[in-house]
């Protein structure tokens, strides 16, 4: 099994909800094809180097696994098949230096903290302005 990092950009029209069960359906489309996720990095919303279907920003997600050469091709198959997806970018990692950056970046994934979700920094928004109508 060799190593690989996914990166995904998922349209930012979607809900909070909508964009976490993209996720959701992302890693499930890796595990169903027989690979094993180590790690994975939430990078939130990001402002584009350049407009994707006329979108400027995206939600960024990269997903840090193992997996048999072979399933790569249906992995990116569905890939390209999800519309919620404006990009995708999957890198293999072969030699024994880049398996040694590979292991890590899922280090460092594994021990950051999570970016906060969409729908929460809304809600601390609201707090911060019912706090401020209050006194």
């Amino acid at each position: 099994m060799r190593k690989y990092e996914n990166l995904v950009i998922v349209k930012p029209t979607l809900t909070a909800e909508e964009i976490q069960a993209s996720i959701n359906a992302i890693e499930e489309v890796i595990t169903s094809n027989g690979g094993e996720i180590a790690a994975r990095d939430t990078m939130g919303m990001r402002k584009l180097a350049y407009p994707i279907e006329k979108n400027e920003r995206g939600y960024y997600h990269v997903v840090y696994y193992s997996v048999a050469p072979a399933a790569i091709a249906e992995i990116e198959r569905r890939f390209r098949i999800n519309e919620d997806l404006l990009r995708f970018v999957t890198i293999k990692y072969d030699t024994n230096r880049e398996v040694a950056a590979w292991n890590g970046l899922v280090e460092k994934a594994n021990k950051a903290p999570e970016a906060p979700k969409a729908e929460e920094a809304p809600a601390e928004e609201a707090e911060a302005t019912t706090e401020a109508a209050a006194e």
